[in-house]
């Protein structure tokens, strides 16, 4: 673990011992940390940036209700985005049938090169994560973006480790054809 999330693992520990005890003001503070990147995360499931406000509703009257319960302080952020996830998924299957169930466990994943980006690429990744589907955006955005491992990345989406690997392999596929149609990128 690096110093940057180790100093984030102590910021959300502290946070979380703050709201379990009542401190006033606490929740509001976790709530400035937290909701823009489970305002991002939740659009990038949902696709709707409403639907993705009503999602973030959710998510903090269900965490202000459970935060009591989080046994582990330093888990608090894979632990929102478990809430935002499961409140995510029910909303989508409201709306969409389910996808078949995903393989478990892939053997033998042959990762494509990898890719690297400039500042300029920003926001051509931004609308090429809006191409994929959810399952695989969620990913991307939980391992690129907010860094988390794959056991606390399986801990949000609430699959397998497996599962995480090989949906961030097809999403990197995927964004690479994306990306590579528009000219972004340049392969290592």
């Amino acid at each position: 673990m690096n110093a940057v999330n180790r100093r984030s693992r102590t910021q959300d520990e502290w946070i979380a011992l703050r709201c379990q005890d009542g401190e006033q003001n606490a929740f509001e503070d976790l709530v400035a940390l937290m909701e823009r990147p489970l305002l991002y995360y939740a659009t990038k499931l949902t696709g709707n940036p409403e639907t993705a406000l009503d999602v973030l509703q959710e998510v903090w009257m269900k965490a202000f209700r459970e935060i009591r319960r989080l046994k582990d302080p330093g888990s608090l952020r894979p632990w929102l985005y478990s809430i935002t996830h499961g409140t995510a998924v029910d909303r989508i299957r409201k709306h969409v049938f389910r996808e078949r169930a995903e393989e478990a466990h892939v053997v033998g994943l042959q990762e494509p090169a990898d890719i690297s980006f400039t500042e300029d690429d920003a926001a051509a990744i931004h609308e090429a994560l809006d191409e994929l589907g959810p399952k695989h955006r969620e990913v991307l955005v939980l391992y690129f973006l907010e860094d988390f491992s794959l056991a606390e990345i399986a801990m949000a989406v609430e699959c397998s480790e497996g599962t995480v690997k090989s949906r961030i392999h097809y999403a990197k596929r995927a964004m690479k054809e994306i990306l590579s149609g528009g000219g972004y990128g340049k392969s290592k």
